[in-house]
C-alpha cells in the first residue's frame, strides 16, 4: 500500500503540474518521478531506418552524433546507452553534451561513464534514478525543455566508437508550468588536490533544486584517508552546515567498512583498497535542497587537508533558466583515469620553467625537500611514433629510454635513473624529440629505518570520556628516569618489567599491539642509538600511532597528543646529534586500534647507522 500511495501521490503532482490552465510555478521536476506524464510519448533511438539490424551509430576518432533534436514542449523521461569501443578510456573520453530551449552553451557537459556513476570502470550498479546494468547505462532524471531539446555525444578519444545504441523516451506536452526547472549536470576534476582548497562539487547561481552527486576519488598514496573531508552546503550565500566525513554524506560509515552496495538513493560502485579508490552516489530524492539565489557545496578532501587525492564528480541539480555557465570539459587526455600515480612532491614537468642549454639538453632545477639519499625516479610519456629520451644528470652517465606505450600522452611506469645524495639541488637533463617526453621527476627518499629497537611497557594511559588525550604522555614513567637497557621497572601491581627487542618490519613499522598485552589505553617505550662521526645537524622523520614525546640525548625535542596514524614521514624534528653514539628515546600511548611507529634520519652523506645497543 504505501508504494501505491507513492504513485498516486506523484500521478496528483503530474496532474496538476501539467493540467489545463494551469500556470503556477513548479516545483523540481524530481516530483515527477514515478508518474505519466500527460501528453503523446516518443521513443528515440539508433535503430536502423533501413529496416536492417544496424541498430548502432558508428562515430570516427574527433566526430560527434546528435541523438536528439526536437522541438516543442517534452519531458524526457529515460535514456539507455551502451557502448563498444576499443578504447580503453572509453568511459572519459566520450561525453555527453545537453542544449534546452536553443541554449548555445549546454546545460549538461559530462563524460559518459561519469554521467552514470561509472567513472573509474564499467560496474554493474542499480538505483531509482540511473546506473549501469548488465552491459546498459541507464537514466530516469526527468527532463523538460519548453521550446527545444538536443543531446550531442562526442567522441573524444583517438579510437573509432565501433558501436553506439542508444533509446531516449520522452513524453510531447502542450505546454510547461512556468519557470520551470530544467535539468543540469556538470563534472568537475582536481587530479592533484591541494593542502588548502577544498573541492568544489558544485557552485550554481540562480533559483534551483540541489539533487544528487556521482563521486569517483583515488588517493595517491593507495590509502582511504582523503574520506576525512567534509561536506559542506552554502545555500544563498549562508553556511547551512556540515558533515562528519565523505563516507557519511554517502549514509555509510567507516570508510564503507563493508564494501560495494546499491541502494535507492545511495551506494558505493566501487571499493579498491588496494589502489584507494573510492566510486559512490548519492540522490537528494527524499531530501532535495532548494536555492534562490545561489548554490555552493564542497568537501574537504581530507583530515586537516593534507592527503592528496584525484576527484572527480558529478552534481546533478535543476535550476530555472539562465543558468551560470557548466564549466567546460578539460581536452580528453587531461580527464583519463589515473594509471601511473606521481607521487606527491614529484617535480611536474608541466609546472617548471625548464630551460634549453648550449649543449641540446633542457634542464630542470630540482630542489631536494631536504638533505638525504635519494632515487631518482623519472615519469615518461608514451609517443605515438614510439621515441626515445635520454637522461642526465651530473656525474652519472646519461641513460636512454624508450617512450613506447599503448596510448600517447599516457605516463609510463617510473624508470630509476640513479641514487644520488643531495644537499643541494641538481640539474635534471632531458634530450628528445617530443617536448612533452617527461611527465615529472621526483627525487624519492631512500627510506633506510632503524630496524633493531629495544622496547618496554605497558604503562597505563586511562581513557578520558570524549576525548582523545592520552594521560601517558604528561606522566613521568621511570624509562624516563632511568633509560638503561639493563634497568628493570617495577609497576603498580607489583610485577617487574624490562626492555626486550623488537624488530621493525620491512616498511619500518614497530607494531606495538603483538608485542604488548593489553594494547588499548596504554603506553610503551622505545629506544635505540644512532652514531654520527661528528656533531651535525640532522632531521629525524618518524610517525607514531597514537600520541608520543620524543627524546634525544635526554633532551625533549618533540611530543604530541591526539590520534593518528604512523606513516612513513609524517613528522620531522631538527636535532643536533653528538660525535659518536645518541641515545634516541620514544614513548608511544595508544588509545585504541592500531599500535606502532617507525623511525629514520635523513642522511646525504651516508655515515649515520643505528643500532640497539651503543657501541655496535
Amino acid at each position: 500500500m504505501e508504494r501505491v500511495a507513492v504513485v498516486l501521490i506523484a500521478i496528483t503532482v503530474a496532474g496538476s503540474i501539467f493540467g489545463c490552465g494551469s500556470e503556477s510555478n513548479a516545483g523540481p521536476p524530481i516530483a515527477w518521478l514515478g508518474a505519466g506524464v500527460p501528453g503523446n510519448f516518443e521513443q528515440i533511438s539508433s535503430y536502423d531506418t533501413t529496416g536492417g539490424n544496424r541498430d548502432r551509430l558508428e562515430i570516427a576518432p574527433g566526430d560527434s552524433a546528435v541523438l536528439m533534436d526536437v522541438r516543442g514542449s517534452a519531458v524526457i523521461q529515460r535514456i539507455w546507452i551502451t557502448v563498444f569501443s576499443g578504447d580503453p578510456n572509453y568511459l572519459r573520453h566520450i561525453s555527453l553534451d545537453m542544449f534546452w530551449d536553443d541554449e548555445t552553451e549546454p546545460s549538461v557537459s559530462v563524460p559518459l561513464g561519469d554521467f552514470f556513476g561509472n567513472g573509474f570502470d564499467k560496474r554493474h550498479f542499480a538505483s531509482s534514478v540511473l546506473g549501469a546494468s548488465s552491459g546498459g547505462f541507464f537514466s530516469y532524471w526527468p527532463m523538460p525543455f519548453a521550446r527545444h531539446g538536443r543531446i550531442v555525444v562526442r567522441n573524444e578519444s583517438n579510437f573509432p566508437v565501433d558501436a553506439f545504441y542508444f533509446q531516449i523516451g520522452l513524453t510531447h506536452v502542450d505546454r510547461l508550468p512556468r519557470n520551470v526547472q530544467t535539468f543540469h549536470a556538470q563534472w568537475v576534476r582536481n587530479s592533484r588536490t591541494e593542502d588548502s582548497l577544498s573541492h568544489v562539487v558544485l557552485d550554481a547561481k540562480g533559483s534551483g533544486t540541489f539533487v544528487g552527486i556521482s563521486f569517483n576519488a583515488e588517493s595517491y598514496r593507495n590509502n582511504l584517508e582523503f574520506l576525512e573531508g567534509d561536506e559542506r552546503y552554502f545555500v544563498d550565500g549562508e553556511f547551512r552546515g556540515q558533515g562528519t566525513g565523505t563516507e557519511d554524506y554517502f549514509n555509510a560509515g567507516w570508510y564503507f567498512e563493508h564494501g560495494e552496495f546499491a541502494a535507492l538513493y545511495h551506494g558505493v560502485v566501487v571499493k579498491d583498497d588496494e589502489r584507494g579508490r573510492i566510486a559512490a552516489y548519492r540522490w537528494h530524492i527524499p531530501d532535495p535542497i532548494a536555492f534562490d539565489e545561489s548554490f555552493l557545496f564542497d568537501l574537504e578532501h581530507g583530515h586537516a587537508n593534507e592527503e592528496m587525492a584525484d576527484y572527480a564528480t558529478t552534481a546533478y541539480w535543476y535550476q530555472v533558466e539562465p543558468h551560470s555557465n557548466v564549466s567546460p570539459l578539460p581536452p580528453a587526455e587531461e580527464r583519463r583515469v589515473l594509471g601511473v600515480k606521481i607521487p606527491r612532491g614529484a617535480v611536474l614537468a608541466d609546472d617548471v620553467g625548464v630551460i634549453d642549454s648550449d649543449r641540446g639538453w633542457k634542464v630542470m632545477n630540482i630542489v631536494p625537500l631536504r638533505p638525504d639519499r635519494y632515487e631518482v625516479l623519472v615519469y615518461p610519456r608514451a609517443d605515438s611514433a614510439g621515441g626515445t629520451v635520454t637522461l642526465g644528470a651530473e656525474g652519472v652517465a646519461p641513460k636512454t629510454i624508450s617512450l613506447t606505450g599503448v596510448i600517447p600522452g599516457e605516463i609510463l611506469d617510473p624508470i630509476s635513473f640513479t641514487e644520488l645524495n643531495l644537499d643541494s639541488p641538481i640539474e635534471f637533463m632531458i634530450r628528445s624529440e617530443s617536448d612533452e617526453a617527461v611527465a615529472a621527476v621526483y627525487l624519492r627518499p631512500v627510506l633506510r629505518w632503524a630496524r633493531n629497537w629495544s622496547v618496554v611497557g605497558p604503562f597505563p594511559s586511562p581513557r578520558i570520556l570524549a576525548s582523545e588525550h592520552s594521560p601517558a604522555i604528561d606522566s613521568v614513567f621511570a624509562p624516563e628516569v632511568d633509560p638503561s637497557l639493563s634497568a628493570h621497572y617495577e609497576l603498580s601491581d607489583g610485577s617487574v618489567i624490562s626492555w626486550r627487542s623488537a624488530m621493525a618490519d620491512p616498511d619500518g613499522q614497530v607494531r606495538l599491539n603483538g608485542i604488548f598485552s593489553p594494547n588499548n589505553a596504554v603506553a610503551a617505550y622505545a629506544q635505540a642509538f644512532l652514531y654520527s662521526p661528528d656533531e651535525r645537524e640532522v632531521a629525524l622523520l618518524f610517525g607514531a600511532d597514537d600520541a608520543h614525546t620524543l627524546w634525544v640525548n635526554g633532551e625533549r625535542v618533540s611530543e604530541r597528543q591526539g590520534r593518528h596514524i604512523s606513516r612513513a614521514d609524517d613528522l620531522t624534528v631538527s636535532v643536533t646529534l653528538n660525535d659518536g653514539w645518541n641515545r634516541i628515546l620514544l614513548k608511544v600511548a595508544d588509545l585504541d586500534g592500531g599500535w606502532a611507529f617507525q623511525m629514520r634520519a635523513a642522511d646525504a652523506t651516508g655515515q649515520l647507522r643505528w643500532s640497539r645497543f651503543p657501541g655496535d
